[in-house]
């Protein structure tokens, strides 16, 4: 089989990441597939932010967990913590896209962030594609997160990608053919 297609088939979200940090050589290799990344018009308006500080990355979970407490949202709150002390699940790299404020969509991120999973699934490594990050940057904290990343002020967050060795395995999902429909 296409080694390409048997990591886009192999891959799966994990949740667990070994305490293993990667490589510059591994980092890098990332840097250059989200710059490779497709975008319209290649007119490239995303941003990338490569966080292998680990306190960093666990001050922006803490607080995106408290972000979720003070909302009330206590049954995101319960789930994350059943399943990991960080929403980022221990990852040793984190991975964030930024769009331009005015952006119509958050297309050109979900692009980017697919190219950084399958790439990831392909180097023997693990990723979990995190959406909920967002909370991060918001609060009373969110700004000084904002510049510790050294986030321009004319990009928000768009997605969010943590990235190691997986500390755990995970069968494939349910798929449903039923879905597709082929018009000839």
């Amino acid at each position: 089989m296409n080694e390409t297609i048997k990591a886009i088939l192999d891959r799966r979200s994990i949740r667990n990441f070994k305490n293993i940090p990667l490589t510059d050589e591994q980092i890098q290799t990332f840097a250059q597939v989200a710059l490779a990344s497709p975008t319209g018009m290649d007119r490239q308006l995303w941003i990338f932010r490569l966080v292998t500080r680990l306190d960093l990355i666990q001050a922006m979970s803490d607080h995106a967990m408290n972000v979720f407490r003070e909302a009330g949202d206590l049954v995101t709150v319960d789930r994350m913590r059943s399943r990991h002390k960080s929403i980022f699940y221990g990852a040793p790299l984190l991975i964030l896209i930024g769009l331009p404020k005015d952006a119509s969509s958050n297309l050109e991120a979900g692009i980017a962030v697919e190219n950084l999973a399958i790439a990831a699934q392909s180097m023997g490594l693990a990723s979990c594609i995190i959406g909920m990050a967002s909370a991060a940057f918001t609060g009373d904290r969110g700004d000084e997160l904002k510049d510790m990343l050294d986030w321009p002020g004319t990009h928000d967050f768009a997605i969010s990608i943590a990235i190691g060795y997986p500390n755990t395995t995970k069968e494939a999902p349910e798929r449903h053919p039923e879905k597709l429909k082929r018009i000839d």
